[in-house]
C-alpha cells in the first residue's frame, strides 16, 4: 500500500492504474460507503493490515491531509490533490499572494 501511495512520475497509463488501485483500497476502507474515510476507519484498516499505528499518528495524518477540516478524508484529499475550489481560487489569484482582489 505504501508503494501505491508514494508519488512518482510514470506514464499516464501507469498513473491511471495506480490511481485505480489506490481507489480500490480506499473504497474497501470506507466501511460506511459515504465516500469519505473517518479516523476510525483508517486506524482499523492500517492495524488490521499489519501496519501498527497509534491513534495519535492517525490524528496527525488527518490534520495534515484534511483540507476542508471536516474530520474525514475524501479520495482527493487522501491522494493529496487540490479540490476544485482550490484550483479555481489559484486560477483567479493571479499574483499568488493568497488573496483575490477586484483587479484580479
Amino acid at each position: 500500500m505504501a508503494k501505491l501511495l508514494s508519488k512518482h512520475s510514470g506514464s499516464p497509463s501507469e498513473e491511471a492504474r495506480r490511481r485505480r488501485e489506490v481507489r480500490k483500497y480506499f473504497n474497501r476502507a470506507d466501511k460506511d460507503k459515504d465516500g469519505k474515510l473517518t479516523k476510525d476507519e483508517w486506524f482499523t484498516v492500517l492495524n488490521s493490515s499489519g501496519v501498527p499505528t497509534t491513534r495519535e499518528e492517525v490524528e496527525e495524518f488527518f490534520d495534515f491531509m484534511d483540507r476542508d477540516f471536516d474530520g474525514r478524508l475524501t479520495f482527493e484529499e487522501f491522494m493529496g490533490e487540490e479540490s476544485t475550489i482550490e484550483k479555481l481560487f489559484k486560477n483567479m489569484d493571479k499574483n499568488g499572494d493568497g488573496f483575490v482582489t477586484k483587479q484580479e
